[in-house]
């Protein structure tokens, strides 16, 4: 089976993690899917159309990078437009700082707004890198009880111990860990899947960037990933 089939027959299964769609008690309850697109466009009507055509193809889980646009506030207020007419969608907001690899040239104040302002709009969770979640944990807190959190870790440049990442990630609390490395070596990759395997009840997301890190793209469900990354068909993809 070549590495596109592998991945239509891993995007049809579901992990066990439980997305609730709003906050009202009797809510229901969603699956989250295997694959994640990721899209990050420079304005909101390309995001849209880009979405639409993701939607289209058959893809439900979708990223909206919101530090790609222009006007992060403006991508976060058309989530309801997009989710109107794709209610299968499942969508995670993320607003990376510059700082942190981003784009987002703000504060972490005006971060945690722009995610809240997602949030308040549908998103259905949001991705928050470690380096704002250390300092703002009182406010993912307040996040973590309308939306799933996933607080995440980015090297790019090698694959540090992953005891030492998993221990840091874990000092936050949160619905799911995402840790990113870089594949500088094969054997990299399997200390990356190697943690997913390990740990299981923790929903990591794990893969390791670079041309020698993309078979954990293709593997990291397999050994206990809650989910994956795959580039959209239709423009260029974010590293994670």
């Amino acid at each position: 089976m070549d590495t596109l089939a592998y991945l239509g027959s891993v995007e049809r299964r579901r992990t066990s993690v439980i997305l609730k769609v709003s906050d009202d008690p009797m809510a229901q309850t969603r699956s989250l899917p295997r694959i994640c697109i990721a899209l990050g466009l420079p304005d909101v009507p390309t995001l849209l159309e880009h979405a639409r055509r993701e939607a289209e193809a058959g893809e439900i889980f979708l990223e909206f990078r919101l530090d790609y646009l222009s006007s992060p506030c403006q991508g976060a207020e058309a989530i309801p437009q997009f989710l109107e007419q794709y209610p299968d969608c499942i969508l995670l907001a993320t607003c990376r700082r510059h700082q942190n690899r981003g784009k987002f040239n703000g504060s972490i104040e005006e971060q945690l707004a722009v995610l809240d302002l997602a949030v308040r709009n549908g998103a259905h969770a949001i991705d928050l890198e470690i380096e704002t979640a250390e300092v703002a944990q009182d406010r993912l807190g307040q996040l973590r009880g309308r939306t799933f959190v996933i607080v995440s870790y980015h090297n790019f440049e090698a694959t540090p111990p992953m005891d030492t990442v998993v221990n840091r990630v874990m000092k936050v609390q949160a619905d799911a860990y995402k840790i990113v490395t870089t594949a500088r070596k094969p054997s990299d990759n399997v200390r990356v899947l190697a943690a997913a395997k390990a740990l299981p009840k923790h929903r990591l997301i794990v893969l390791a960037m670079g041309e020698l890190g993309f078979p954990t793209r293709v593997l990291s469900p397999v050994f206990g990933g809650v989910y994956t990354y795959a580039a959209p068909m239709y423009a260029e993809g974010t590293a994670a």
